[in-house]
């Protein structure tokens, strides 16, 4: 049953305090909501519904495929109104994008993205198969996708000139693969397809990322003022387990085996379960997060928001990586010429277990490789190993 605008405000209001929303926030989404109160006083509307929203949002000026951050919250807040009444919830987040796909290829594109669909992969590489793709199309000149040639292609990859060959050839890796399925469809011209190159390169011929056992221990005491003892926990669980950003932020509570001093696990990237131990100082961080930190919730999520509505941190994009690079900045670490994300963490557990004597396979193990010749491109960096195993040079 439709209501009106004021009846849908106050209940909106009086859920969001129940989910632990501060005044100041609430203020933020009345302000919004008197916007749409204001649109309807004017056209005299009694009662607001889903035409009623989208007309408001349209006028607003908020249907646009690039809102600016400002408009994407006004979206949400309106959003709010008719998600709360009708299904209880909040709405979904609206993620900026820098530029959409323009309308001429849109079509294409999201059959591109039903397919990879199709095709069971895990989200993580739709996610981002579908950008590489949408950055593709973004800076495509022509009118007609069915005009595209190889000099589209060429462009694109020159304009990529500054990264690594090891992105590029992962750029290109997607392009061929989208080229050759449009071909199929007869989106595009067989041509361009076959005259796709191959990048020469290995995932392992760069260095892995790693950082001294001094230089981790000083970012893991750096954690910001906001959520110290749960940053502090997450740094933890990479730096020493050596687990992996998406696997930290899928753990559940039940997952921590307390008794046995251990966390319990299946890897999102193998499918492989994993077993670890449970050292003391990783233990007792997680115990201060959830005592004396983490919101009151019955979301299984070890990690949550620390803002309303203590979601968790599954489909987040990248959430931790500002964790760790504002951890790598507090405490002066030298960054230069390295990744600062919470991978480099993973690669620098691994690197100072096996400085520390650690054997291959028990490496393997904790990381969750299935094949310990992974586990052997550490043995790249530890230059102590490599000079024992060095030959000496004849002198001339």
């Amino acid at each position: 049953m439709s209501k009106n605008i004021d009846e849908l405000a106050s209940q909106a209001g009086q859920m969001l305090a129940e989910l632990g929303y501060m005044p100041g926030t609430i203020q933020h989404y009345k302000s919004s909501w008197n916007k749409a109160r204001r649109w309807c006083s004017e056209r005299d509307i009694k009662c607001f519904d889903r035409e009623q929203e989208e007309q408001f949002i349209v006028d607003m000026g908020l249907n646009g495929n690039v809102l600016s951050r400002v408009n994407r919250k006004m979206l949400r807040q309106v959003r709010t109104l008719l998600s709360l009444d009708n299904d209880g919830c909040l709405p979904p987040y609206s993620r900026a994008l820098s530029e959409d796909v323009p309308d001429r290829f849109r079509h294409v594109f999201d059959a591109y993205v039903s397919v990879l669909e199709q095709r069971s992969l895990a989200r993580s590489s739709i996610r981002g198969q579908s950008c590489l793709i949408r950055k593709f199309m973004v800076g495509l000149r022509i009118n007609d996708f069915t005009d595209l040639s190889m000099e589209d292609v060429t462009a694109h990859l020159e304009a990529c000139s500054w990264m690594t060959a090891q992105s590029r050839a992962g750029i290109l890796y997607a392009i061929r693969a989208f080229t050759a399925w449009a071909a199929g469809e007869e989106l595009c011209s067989p041509a361009v397809a076959a005259a796709m190159p191959v990048i020469p390169g290995h995932k392992h011929a760069a260095l892995p990322s790693a950082y001294a056992v001094t230089e981790v221990a000083a970012m893991v005491a750096a954690t910001g003022a906001g959520c110290p003892r749960r940053d502090r926990a997450m740094l933890l669980l990479a730096s020493v387990l050596g687990m992996r950003a998406g696997d930290i932020r899928a753990l559940r509570l039940g997952s921590l085996d307390w008794r046995a001093r251990e966390v319990r696990f299946t890897q999102a990237k193998t499918g492989n379960p994993v077993r670890l131990p449970l050292p003391e100082e990783v233990m007792l961080a997680l115990a201060d997060y959830l005592r004396n930190e983490r919101p009151k919730n019955p979301n299984e999520h070890v990690f949550l928001h620390h803002r309303a509505p203590h979601d968790s941190f599954e489909d987040a994009v990248n959430a931790f990586h500002y964790v760790a690079t504002g951890a790598y900045v507090r405490a002066s670490v030298n960054t230069m010429g390295k990744h600062h994300g919470m991978h480099s963490l993973r690669h620098s557990a691994a690197t100072n277990m096996l400085s520390g004597h650690t054997g291959y396979p028990v490496i393997s193990g904790i990381l969750g490789h299935s094949n310990a010749n992974t586990t052997r491109k550490y043995m790249a960096i530890d230059v102590e190993r490599l000079r024992v195993l060095s030959l000496e040079v004849p002198r001339g």
